[in-house]
């Protein structure tokens, strides 16, 4: 027996609490909050369903075949992964071969990007070869010792953890049915840390042991205790979990599961943040930074700004400081200072009035209630494609609402980016030198062209789309 969870099933809240149940239920299985946030959040919590191991061979099968093109393996460590080897995946097809170099622990199979979504873990014991399948309609199985226990145990426990669930929500007042339910639970968990000692398995079976009341408590007590005992066998310095995706997607059920309907998200999630971080400190620097990195860029990926700010500056920046990672410093305060809602980094550029030649300031601007800025090239091919789409759906645009400011990221010679303005007269052009190394592009984080901010008269930041499709769409929306 083997929990699986389809990709079909991640549609809908109804469907993404029933999965995401069958998932945590072993150790929240109350939770009804916060279902925007759940529907988000299973696609991390989907790949630890597939743990397994491996040994001379990895070979996989991805279904639809068309779909998938690469895979890549990678041998997991606390704080980076260690490439391995990668392959085009052939109708379908791919297999990965492990050499003696290659030594048991957690493996990493990514299958698309972003990476640090599309992929899944593999318990490597070292004495088998491992199978698995990918289907987009039915998740994806892996066959091994190790992925056997623990499915098997993921599969029961959860199954005894929706029926605590429903009891709670049902309102049930049978109080020996429920003692006898968190003893089957307590029974499970004790007979299968057994059953996988001396396997990999064993680490995340003991880590993920629920609490388990001796004695009947209602339901509100049973949150309340699941909250204060959710991390008392979560071990942030262990190795075995540092190497694996457990760690995270713990932290991460943690910081969505435990929200009270009456409370604000952004501050329950950073109270949430705090409590995670309280454990996660007993672990070293460098593995705090590389959790905190990822935890940051989840929150990032869920446009969960905020949270995400507050957890850069609270931990993650002082730490990089320690550390000396300053470039991780400067991308986290870019990241900030970029945020929705900030005034967007000021420039200047040239312009002639009256036959003088004066400085122009961004936020000195005055001239219409919203501005389009884009940084743009008159070397870039996409962008001579996409500029002149942009100044048409521009010119349908009320022109107090709207001024487009393109900042061209050019080489040093400025004559063609000049022939190139002289088709947008309506633009206000700004010559930006030194292409990728320009004060203005790099004060915007600009990793490539056309990139678009929209800011409202007070020159904040209000949207950051990222194609011309969502532009349109976004304004479009706004002036309805």
């Amino acid at each position: 027996m083997r929990l699986i969870i389809t990709f079909e099933e991640i549609t809908g809240v109804k469907k993404t609490l029933e999965v995401l149940n069958r998932i945590m239920a072993y150790f929240l299985p109350y939770n009804t909050k916060n279902k925007t946030m759940l529907k988000k959040i299973l696609f991390t919590l989907l790949a630890f369903t597939t743990l397994a191991q491996a040994q001379h061979t990895i070979t996989g099968t991805f279904t639809p075949a068309e779909k998938y093109k690469w895979a890549i393996l990678y041998k997991m460590s606390p704080t980076r992964p260690n490439y391995v080897s990668q392959g085009k995946i052939d109708n379908g097809k791919i297999t990965f071969t492990l050499d003696s170099t290659q030594t048991k622990g957690i493996y990493k199979i990514t299958y698309d990007l972003p990476q640090e979504e599309f992929n899944f873990d593999v318990l490597f014991n070292g004495n088998e070869d491992i199978t698995f399948t990918l289907d987009a309609k039915k998740g994806i199985i892996i066959h091994s010792q190790a992925n056997d226990i623990l499915g098997e145990y993921m599969n029961k426990m959860s199954q005894i953890g929706q029926k605590i669930g429903e009891f709670y929500t049902h309102g049930d007042t049978d109080k020996k049915a429920l003692l006898s339910l968190f003893n089957s639970q307590r029974e499970t968990q004790n007979a299968y840390e057994e059953q996988a000692k001396n396997s990999l398995a064993y680490e995340f079976v003991r880590a993920n042991k629920p609490y388990i009341p001796n004695e009947y408590i209602d339901a509100a007590t049973y949150i309340t205790k699941l909250q204060e005992h959710y991390f008392d066998t979560i071990d942030y310095t262990n190795p075995t979990l540092q190497s694996s995706n457990f760690l995270m997607e713990r932290s991460l059920g943690y910081l969505v599961g435990f929200v009270p309907e009456t409370e604000d998200f952004t501050t329950v999630y950073n109270t949430n943040l705090d409590v995670i971080f309280s454990h996660l400190s007993k672990a070293n620097d460098n593995f705090q930074k590389s959790f905190l990195y990822d935890l940051w860029q989840r929150l990032v990926n869920y446009n969960l700004t905020d949270n995400a700010n507050y957890l850069s500056e609270k931990y993650l920046i002082p730490l990089a400081t320690k550390l000396g990672d300053n470039k991780l410093v400067t991308k986290l305060i870019e990241y900030k200072n970029l945020s929705i809602g900030n005034v967007a980094p000021d420039f200047s550029w040239k312009i002639t009035e009256d036959g003088k030649e004066k400085t122009q300031h961004l936020l000195d601007l005055d001239i219409a209630q919203n501005y389009i800025v884009v940084f743009w090239s008159s070397t870039c091919s996409h962008c001579l494609k996409e500029i002149p789409k942009l100044q048409k759906f521009v010119k349908n645009l009320d022109s107090t609402q709207y001024k487009v400011i393109a900042v061209g990221l050019e080489d040093e010679d400025n004559n063609n980016w000049k022939s190139e303005t002289y088709y947008y007269p309506e633009f206000i052009h700004v010559f930006a030198p030194g292409k990728w190394d320009n004060e203005i592009g790099n004060s915007y984080g600009i990793t490539g062209t056309p990139t678009y901010f929209v800011l409202d008269k007070d020159k904040r930041i209000i949207a950051k789309p990222q194609s011309l499709e969502e532009l349109e769409e976004f304004i479009t929306q706004k002036t309805k």
